[in-house]
């Protein structure tokens, strides 16, 4: 099971690197940009892997025996904190104050709505089994 787990794992993160460098491209040849950085491209494939890692690794403790709301809330503060050193690193958005707390709050709206989306279907699959078994 555990290496199910580290195959899926590594053939996740190596697929979001791959995306990653895929966007990258498509977005810089739009821009008009002729030549991307091999920095640049090794900035965001590390970016990927790691953000992808992060949030793969922290979602297999939502099986524990924890309150869910503890468990959200250090998977919030640990994948936007990762999210935020990482993007500056990458250059994804300059070290301002300003830009921090833009991307913060469009990165907590996204998250807020895909935790909500996984809650409320779980919640309707359950809630299917509870009517079949009751």
């Amino acid at each position: 099971m555990m290496k199910q787990r580290l195959l899926t794992l590594i053939l996740v993160m190596s697929l979001s690197a791959n995306a990653m460098v895929i966007v990258t491209w498509f977005i810089t040849d739009a821009m008009g940009y002729e030549l991307i950085s091999p920095l640049y491209l090794f900035r965001n494939m590390v970016s990927a892997i790691v953000i992808v890692g992060v949030n793969t690794v922290f979602g297999w403790f939502y099986s524990k025996d924890v309150s869910p709301f503890v468990i959200v809330g250090l998977h919030f503060l640990l994948a936007i904190t990762t999210f935020i050193l990482l993007g500056i690193w990458a250059e994804w958005f300059p070290f301002d104050g300003g830009a921090i707390l833009s991307v913060s709050l469009i990165y907590t709206v996204i998250f807020i709505a895909i935790w909500l989306g996984h809650y409320l279907y779980w919640k309707n699959k359950i809630d299917q089994m509870n009517n079949k078994l009751g």
